[in-house]
């Protein structure tokens, strides 16, 4: 395990109030692990992958289980697990989503609502652990250079977002910047080109403070 943690220099789409350039910083990720590269670590270190996988379908199975019991659920030294409600979506004759919004609780039905997400909440021991080595932190562009968004085709980033939603019902903006390698600006204006085409295969909505993305 590496104790460099590379970061990138962004510019900012928005001056300030006398404008001027201002400027972000991001985590400069190299590559996206997964199930498969988690057991092999375990392997390594003599724990059986077939025993840490059943250890891992179980623990997805009772996340469920306990979430859907109308409970939190908290692994303590890791943090709390919890379930996101919203409206179930709705279309038209011409299978564009209607924009549900009510003004009467009344009307608020169990037919109305659906899982839009599962939230986590880290422990504060969990967060901890992320300083606890003394990390250096590495500007990976260079310094006093600004970093640009990875580019892609169109084509490529349909290809991504396809293996994306393999494991995931939704994404978010964040998970855009920080899966594709793109800026905060380019992440959000590739979910409006996709969600404002023709033929859109994304459809967002806003759950409280953040707007999730779904497969038209």
């Amino acid at each position: 395990m590496g104790y460099n943690i590379k970061f990138s220099v962004h510019r900012n789409p928005l001056k300030d109030a006398d404008g001027n350039d201002t400027y972000q910083v991001r985590h400069e990720t190299s590559a996206t692990v997964g199930k498969e590269y988690l057991l092999k670590q375990l392997e390594h270190n003599l724990i059986r992958p077939e025993i840490m996988d059943s250890a891992l379908s179980l623990l997805q199975r009772l996340i469920v289980e306990q979430l859907t019991d109308n409970h939190r659920l908290h692994i303590e030294g890791l943090g709390t697990f919890y379930l996101k409600l919203g409206f179930r979506k709705r279309y038209d004759e011409q299978g564009e989503e209607l924009k549900i919004h009510f003004t009467d609780p009344t009307k608020i039905t169990g037919n109305d609502v659906t899982i839009e997400n599962v939230g986590f909440t880290p422990d504060k021991e969990f967060l901890k652990q992320f300083n606890a080595h003394g990390y250096h932190f590495v500007n990976a562009t260079g310094r006093g250079n600004v970093g640009h968004s990875a580019q892609y085709t169109e084509e490529e980033m349909k290809a991504r977002l396809d293996e994306w939603f393999k494991t995931h019902d939704v994404i978010t903006r964040g998970n855009l910047q920080g899966y594709f390698g793109l800026t905060k600006y380019m992440a959000q204006k590739w979910l409006d080109r996709f969600c404002s085409q023709p033929n859109a295969c994304l459809v967002g909505r806003k759950i409280g403070q953040t707007v999730v993305y779904r497969r038209r």
